[in-house]
């Protein structure tokens, strides 16, 4: 009877203890805990800081004075308008990158650096076909803002733009990098194309234009240059590879080099699209289609002409604008090429002095 009651009193206490482990909370050791529930090393936001940090000193006020033209009842009169935009330093000696249309015929520039530093600025060249220009002002020492190989750009990664919106300086905008080899209509009475640009969601506003888009680590990979009217928060930039080109070309011969033509890329779509929609027949499928030569340019002075499908380069077949773009870059300044074109259905050559 006793060994029966001590194993009812033992089973008991086992009972007890075993819905007493359950119900009582543990502790778990701090070497233990699971990494959800650790709090985030540091702070997400301080990539960011350190960025802008780096090419905020680097980034400038770009305000300008052009007289234009305007109807007054019955007469003309010229009045002063003042613009404002942003460009970014290129050389400690002085050089900054900014867009084209900002500086175009502007009478008076004035560069104001982020230090608070005012210094007039001159025009030492441009490039309409890019939207790019360069500008120089009178100061050493500037500090200068990293470059990073556009090429390398992936979709996703983060954007960062800098500039004056509405007159605010040095005005930080995120997002991120929404596209890359955009090509954009800004011309189409002449069909001029912005071609190549980088097509990011960070906010771009009037002000922005020639200011520098970059990227977690600090460095340039574009300069912002347009915005969509139509669209909700889209902006473009020009690549930083394109941007070094065209401004180390300006710095050095005042002009970018350029073979002085408008066209884009054949494809066979293309190609069934002139001949159902405008009734022209191409005797090719594949190549340059050129749809304006510039005057005073090379390609001009070698005897091509609007409607001309450039098919090869010194024997080398092409499949579009852009591979007869790299071969003048390749080519260089005083370089020579040898073209192969359609006119209509006959194939042509032309020799270019660029």
């Amino acid at each position: 009877m006793k060994w029966r009651l001590s194993l009812g009193i033992t089973i008991l206490l086992l009972a007890v203890f075993m819905i007493w482990s359950i119900l009582s909370p543990t502790e778990t050791p701090l070497s233990e805990t699971p990494v959800e529930s650790q709090e985030p090393v540091g702070n997400w936001e301080e990539p960011i800081v350190q960025a802008v940090s780096k090419v905020g000193p680097a980034t400038v006020r770009i305000d300008t004075t052009r007289e234009v033209l305007v109807d007054q009842f019955f007469f003309q009169q010229l009045q002063e308008q003042r613009g404002i935009g942003s460009g970014v330093i290129y050389r400690d000696d002085g050089y900054i990158l900014t867009n084209y249309h900002v500086v175009a015929d502007a009478e008076d520039i004035m560069v104001e650096l982020a230090d608070g530093r005012r210094f007039p600025g001159s025009v030492v060249g441009g490039d309409p076909l890019t939207d790019l220009a360069v500008v120089k002002v009178e100061a050493d020492g500037l500090q200068v803002a990293s470059f990073a190989d556009s090429n390398e750009l992936r979709v996703g990664q983060l954007a960062i733009a800098i500039g004056n919106p509405l007159g605010q300086s040095n005005t930080v905008t995120t997002g991120v990098v929404s596209a890359v080899n955009r090509d954009l209509l800004v011309d189409p009475g002449e069909n001029r194309y912005l071609e190549g640009m980088i097509q990011t969601d960070a906010a771009i506003n009037p002000g922005n234009s020639g200011g520098p888009l970059i990227n977690q680590g600090g460095e340039v990979i574009g300069v912002t240059t347009a915005i969509i009217e139509q669209a909700e928060g889209i902006g473009f930039a020009i690549p930083s590879t394109t941007a070094k080109t065209i401004g180390d070309q300006i710095i050095a011969q005042g002009r970018p080099l350029r073979l002085g033509v408008l066209g884009g890329s054949l494809t066979p779509a293309l190609v069934r699209s002139l001949r159902d929609q405008a009734g022209l027949n191409l005797a090719v499928e594949r190549g340059a289609f050129l749809t304006r030569v510039l005057p005073n340019t090379p390609a001009a002075e070698a005897g091509l002409s609007q409607g001309d499908v450039v098919t090869a380069v010194d024997g080398q077949e092409i499949a579009g604008m852009r591979e007869l773009q790299d071969a003048v870059q390749r080519a260089g300044f005083g370089g020579s090429l040898e073209l192969t074109y359609y006119r209509g259905e006959t194939v042509r050559q032309a020799h270019v002095q660029l």
